[in-house]
C-alpha cells in the first residue's frame, strides 16, 4: 500500500463524520498533505488520531507544526504534555 493510499484510508474515516465531502476532496487533501500543505497535514493527523494510530498522527502533527500551523502546534503541545484527550 502506498503512502497516499494509507492516507486515503485514514481520510475515509473522516468521510463518515463529514459526509459533505466527496472522495475527490479526500484525494485532494491527501495530495496536498504529501506536497507539504500544513492544513492538509493537520487533517491527515486528525484522521490517524481518530483511527487510534498515535504514532502516525504524531508524525503528521509534527510535519504541520514544523510549518508553525497553530492548530497543529496546540495539538502537539497537548500530546507532549500528556493532556491529549
Amino acid at each position: 500500500m502506498s503512502h497516499q493510499e494509507l492516507i486515503l484510508d485514514a481520510l475515509q474515516f473522516l468521510a463518515g463524520k463529514t459526509p459533505a465531502f466527496a472522495i475527490e476532496d479526500w484525494r485532494a487533501i491527501a495530495s496536498e498533505a504529501l506536497a507539504g500543505s500544513a492544513p492538509a497535514q493537520y487533517v491527515v493527523a486528525t484522521a490517524f488520531e481518530g483511527l487510534g494510530n498515535p504514532s502516525e498522527a504524531r508524525d503528521w502533527y509534527e510535519r504541520s507544526a514544523a510549518q508553525q500551523y497553530p492548530p497543529a502546534l496546540s495539538r502537539l503541545a497537548a500530546i507532549q504534555s500528556g493532556s491529549a484527550a
